[in-house]
């Protein structure tokens, strides 16, 4: 199977269990959201951008799927459900308990939360993070009735075959390097007696139920508490993702020092090897590369090390090799399905992450820095996940759990600590 099919067939295994299939943005603006703009813009949005009509159309006798376009008529019966939703105003906890099946709602979404707040929701069967802040970007152009924005130059110069050889060769490079990880990932976990019940996991074995709510918390930074983080940063030698990382595995061993491996999935955004379109090209174009840090040895190297995979391309190498094994769509939504019936030691040593780590990046669209004050995401699932960005030189963070997993008070307590300003700026200071 394509590998970007496979991470979309992993939200339709999932989604009616976990009752999710949608990344959320919670986006507070600097101006007023006029109501009537509001409709106009969204409907126009969605009928101008086929991506955002995509229907998933199932070939069972292929044992595959392909992304067509809702018929006219469900595209206007969506899209008049959308208008009444529209017109008036949930509260946030209203929006994170819902849920539609793919196909039964449009992939976009907004929710107005009151003048100044909305949450934008998208299918991440059909889109990544980084689509999902494009499309905000966009919604906002059709709002403001400023015209869209001129291709990058960057994109431009992606397109040449100068390009196009330089990506092929990144992606030939990763497949070369994926074996000597998948053997340093092996014999590190064998060489360091790692168990199940040796990593941490503060869901503590619960078994997963079906459905249920999750609850997030947000972190927001100034921008001279940002430079100073940065700073930090520079200091260890350290990209921003590089040094949460190590700081997120430092505290969480250190919430539970019988503990001995943390296990962190991180997700990279694939535009530096395949210069995808978010706005033609459907799919969750991302790969995650597992990474697993132990109690013994120096933790700041071992992040560090880690790191030079992204670097090099395995996460998609690795991606296009679990595929290559993936021939089934209705076998491989099974198998899912069954993953997320088990608990964290259950799915040990490849699947029971102690925490996913995903980092956006600088939001630097300039009409999204005019407009919005802050923004933060999150997704719906069994993982603990903490999601970072930054925008208009402001750090912003998000800790999103399942209620039914895990202890949010537990969860929140450890953050507050983690991410607090005097932890950031110290990391070599233990966290109680």
């Amino acid at each position: 199977m394509d590998a970007i099919k496979l991470a979309s067939t992993y939200f339709f295994g999932t989604e009616d269990y976990i009752s999710s299939n949608s990344m959320i943005a919670t986006v507070t603006f600097k101006r007023r959201i006029d109501p009537e703009k509001l409709l106009s813009s969204y409907r126009s949005l969605i009928l101008d951008n086929p991506l955002l009509q995509a229907k998933r159309v199932e070939q069972f006798e292929k044992d595959t799927f392909v992304w067509g376009r809702f018929s006219q008529e469900e595209l206007e019966y969506f899209l008049e459900a959308e208008m009444v939703k529209l017109s008036q105003y949930f509260t946030e906890k209203e929006v994170l308990a819902q849920y539609s099946p793919t196909n039964a709602k449009l992939p976009f979404r907004i929710f107005p939360i009151n003048e100044y707040t909305m949450i934008f929701s998208m299918n991440h069967a059909v889109a990544n993070g980084l689509s999902l802040v494009f499309w905000i970007k966009r919604w906002l152009e059709y709002y403001s009735g400023e015209p869209e924005a001129e291709p990058e130059k960057k994109a431009v110069e992606c397109a040449t075959f100068r390009g196009r050889l330089l990506r092929m060769k990144k992606r030939v490079f990763a497949f070369l390097w994926m074996p000597i990880f998948a053997i340093g990932f092996m014999s590190r976990l064998m060489g360091k007696a790692a168990s199940a019940n040796g990593t941490v996991d503060l869901s503590y074995g619960r078994r997963p139920e079906k459905g249920g709510s999750y609850v997030k918390k947000a972190y927001c930074f100034s921008k001279e508490e940002t430079g100073d983080i940065l700073q930090r940063c520079r200091s260890k030698k350290m990209t921003l993702t590089e040094y949460i990382c190590y700081l997120t595995t430092q505290g969480l061993l250190n919430h539970a020092p019988e503990k001995r491996r943390v296990f962190v999935s991180m997700p990279m955004d694939l535009q530096v090897l395949l210069n995808y379109s978010p706005e033609t090209m459907h799919g969750n174009y991302v790969a995650s590369l597992p990474m697993q840090f132990f109690q013994a040895g120096n933790l700041e190297k071992q992040v560090k090390s880690a790191f030079k995979w992204f670097k090099r391309g395995v996460p998609h190498a690795l991606s296009l090799f679990f595929a290559s094994f993936s021939n089934s769509y209705r076998k491989y939504k099974q198998q899912c399905l069954e993953l997320c019936l088990k608990t964290m030691p259950e799915r040990f040593p490849l699947w029971n992450f102690s925490i996913t780590l995903s980092n956006l990046g600088i939001i630097s669209y300039p009409i999204i820095e005019e407009w919005v004050d802050t923004i933060y995401f999150s997704i719906k699932n069994q993982s603990l996940l903490l999601t970072t960005s930054t925008l208009s030189g402001r750090l912003m963070m998000e800790v999103s759990v399942l209620e039914s997993l895990y202890d949010s008070e537990e969860v929140f307590g450890l953050f507050d600590r983690i991410l607090s300003v005097e932890y950031l700026l110290n990391g070599h200071s233990p966290v109680k």
